[in-house]
């Protein structure tokens, strides 16, 4: 397999280019925007130098040694002495299984989310495709028109593009729309928040890379200078990668809390009973085989609560597989990377779809940069602001709001789409989350 990169304006022409130079089935591996353009990185097959050897089939190995002693048999007694011992070329081939270690499943669940991307990739695109059939003979100003591309640019959700479609159409101008899609998001978001943990029993989890162990130390950091770091414990539960259980140590030393390891559910039991008189434990866990990890966890400790860590920039297939197709019922939803996120959409368009409350998050590299302030408005905020619209339009969106709309003030601005509070929505906006 071989990696190959893409550049182009948006992710629909750097999708186009892709699938013209190598087949509409490439295989996306990454999508991010790169000064100022998008950059696909996708991988292509090889051919292969040799042909693998196919093994002999076991009629054919009883075959050929029934074929032998058969000969053995007729030959005279110093033939058949030399057919006693066959040649080593001539000997019977022997079917070599591999035993699957954690290496293998690692790599077959990251395969798996790669082909989840793909798919999604695929989905958007053929939205995308859709969309100016959908729009045919929509009359909108011109700098409403922008906007909606400035979405498209922005990498917003194709669901979520379309359904914002019927609250901007009629507005005449973009700041005028800008206002409406912020307020209107907003409303949709919204959720009560989750104090940030202080006691009990908390287990963290999360797609690979989302930043768990960081998360789980800076929460017992907070809870230590509350008070005290005797009273807080971490455990790390099954986190077989390699040099996983040192990081744990050394990030736990710096804070200055103690931390255990449990290999398998009785030792949790074991440890979660020795820990008993503390106030506060927090169970960090490894991304791979999250669900089932979860479960043995949670059959030893029913009452502990489960929270859920993504990344800010998380796309929409990892949330789909991680907080969606998982079947864990959450507690709490953490976000994690504020900083290095550019275009939170597809978080915005998870927080539409569900009631989960936010309860921390992280905006920096160092232990103390940990946010317990998260809500849906900053996440809206954040996506807004980083629009990549015309010149010549106004600055931040934090400067939208004292701004005079081209309408009369004495005309209201028009409701939220019914469509977003309709359970038969496209997305499935505002429904159960499951």
């Amino acid at each position: 397999m071989e990696l190959k990169r893409i550049l182009a304006h948006d992710t629909k022409s750097a999708t186009e280019k892709a699938m013209a130079l190598y087949g509409r089935n490439v295989l996306v591996i990454s999508n991010h925007m790169v000064g100022g353009q998008t950059e696909l990185v996708v991988a292509i097959d090889i051919e292969e130098s040799a042909e693998p050897v196919a093994a002999a089939k076991p009629s054919e190995a009883s075959t050929d040694f029934k074929r032998h002693f058969a000969q053995a048999q007729t030959q005279p007694k110093g033939q058949a002495q030399a057919a006693k011992t066959p040649a080593p070329a001539q000997s019977l081939p022997l079917v070599q299984r591999k035993v699957p270690d954690r290496e293998d499943f690692a790599s077959r669940e990251m395969m798996d989310l790669i082909r989840e991307e793909l798919a999604a990739l695929r989905r958007e695109f053929q939205q995308t495709q859709q969309a100016p059939a959908w729009n045919h003979g929509q009359q909108m100003s011109p700098e409403v028109e922008e906007l909606i591309a400035s979405f498209t640019r922005a990498g917003m959700p194709g669901g979520l593009r379309t359904l914002l479609l019927d609250t901007v159409k009629d507005m005449r101008s973009e700041h005028e729309a800008l206002m409406a899609v912020r307020n209107q998001l907003e409303q949709v978001s919204h959720r009560p928040s989750m104090e940030v943990p202080q006691t009990g029993i908390h287990l963290i989890a999360g797609p690979s890379g989302s930043g768990k162990t960081t998360m789980v130390v800076r929460l017992a950091r907070e809870a230590a200078a509350q008070q005290a770091a005797a009273k807080v414990a971490i455990i790390s539960y099954r986190d077989e990668r390699v040099g996983a259980w040192p990081q744990t140590q050394a990030l736990a030393n710096q804070a200055g809390i103690e931390c255990f390891r449990a290999d398998s559910g009785a030792a949790l039991s074991a440890l979660l009973a020795q820990l008993s008189g503390r106030s506060l434990v927090l169970i960090d866990t490894c991304g791979t085989h999250m669900a089932e990890r979860i479960m043995e966890i949670q059959a030893v400790c029913p009452t502990c609560f489960t929270h859920a860590l993504v990344a800010a920039d998380a796309s929409t297939a990892t949330l789909r597989r991680a907080l969606r197709s998982s079947g864990v019922r959450w507690n709490s939803l953490m976000v994690s990377k504020l900083d290095e996120s550019v275009q939170p959409w597809p978080l915005v368009e998870f927080l539409c779809d569900n009631f989960l409350p936010l309860s921390a998050a992280s905006d920096g590299a160092q232990l103390g940069a940990l946010r317990r302030d998260l809500s849906a408005a900053s996440l809206v905020e954040m996506a807004l602001a980083q629009l990549s619209r015309a010149p010549e339009t106004i600055g931040p969106i934090t400067a939208i709001a004292p701004i005079q709309v081209s309408k009369p003030l004495s005309v209201k601005l028009p409701p939220p789409s019914p469509r977003l509070f309709s359970p038969a929505s496209p997305r499935g906006m505002r429904g159960p989350f499951n």
